[in-house]
């Protein structure tokens, strides 16, 4: 099941990453539920069929300290090990551009944190097994983008968010083409987004069908994902039907730092609900 898309970042090619807090609930519901406070776990992530070693790591602050203080949740590996040289292999784009910030004469002795330009970003997607602590990863570069979005080039953004697609699961994993798999991936993250929302729509607040026993909501890409191939959680939100095809037909535009859709004819109207948009 899949559970976590990250950005690829320095820190993704040579340590690992924290998995953010509205994410722990599909942590604690996947085999072996997720580690206590203070717990350290061995685990293994699959890329490509190939096994690496890996930790999942719930730090072990002082409760008394920080109190009130959310979990942290990272995984974690060594920089000279297995999983850190596929990485790098596999998102070179990515490492051979923050490489070349870092280097920069003014740089070198600087801390500062490195922004992807879009056109390089490239995500690593985990989800879980059926086995405790085996957990698969789905590399998406940017090849990988290039490829699909010109197989989508032709299709509108409101046909691809809301089209059904039906997995053929008797097809091998050499049958499934690149675009299947973005498909997939995007639905399932679309997925654990309603979950997150129980299934309400970020605007309204409001759980649409549900006085008649049905779940009914839709996954918008904010920047379109057939222009931008960025399905991240960042470029997410959950609406009901019609509060999303209002959005495409007004094509209303969307402020970030008020997380608000603006409209043609200058109606704002400001998001209600809101995890994982910051």
């Amino acid at each position: 099941m899949f559970f976590y898309q990250k950005l690829i970042d320095r820190s993704t090619l040579r340590q690992g990453f924290q998995i953010p807090v509205e994410y722990h609930y599909l942590l604690k519901g996947m085999p072996g539920g997720m580690p206590i406070h203070g717990e350290t776990r061995n685990i293994k992530v699959i890329i490509d069929g190939v096994e690496y070693d890996a930790q999942l790591k719930n730090q072990g602050f002082d409760r008394n300290k920080y109190d009130g203080h959310a979990e942290v949740v990272q995984i974690r590996y060594n920089e000279g090990s297995g999983i850190v040289k596929r990485l790098r292999e596999v998102f070179s784009s990515t490492w051979n551009y923050v490489e070349s910030i870092k280097n920069l004469p003014e740089n070198i002795n600087r801390k500062f944190t490195i922004r992807i330009p879009e056109e390089y970003q490239e995500f690593l997607a985990l989800s879980t097994t059926d086995l405790p602590n085996v957990f698969v990863a789905d590399c998406i570069t940017t090849a990988i983008k290039a490829e699909v979005k010109n197989e989508i080039s032709k299709q509108s953004e409101l046909d691809f968010e809301t089209l059904e697609f039906r997995e053929d699961k008797n097809a091998s994993i050499k049958e499934i083409t690149r675009l299947q798999k973005v498909r997939q991936l995007d639905r399932s993250i679309g997925d654990s987004l309603k979950q997150l929302y129980n299934y309400r729509c970020q605007m309204s607040g409001e759980q649409i069908g549900e006085p008649y026993g049905a779940m009914v909501v839709e996954a918008h890409h904010i920047i379109p994902f057939t222009e931008s191939m960025n399905n991240d959680t960042s470029n997410i939100i959950i609406l009901s039907p019609n509060y999303h095809r209002i959005i495409h037909k007004t094509k209303a535009e969307f402020d970030k730092e008020r997380l608000a859709f603006i409209f043609p004819n200058g109606l704002i109207d400001k998001v209600r609900l809101n995890k994982h948009l910051f």
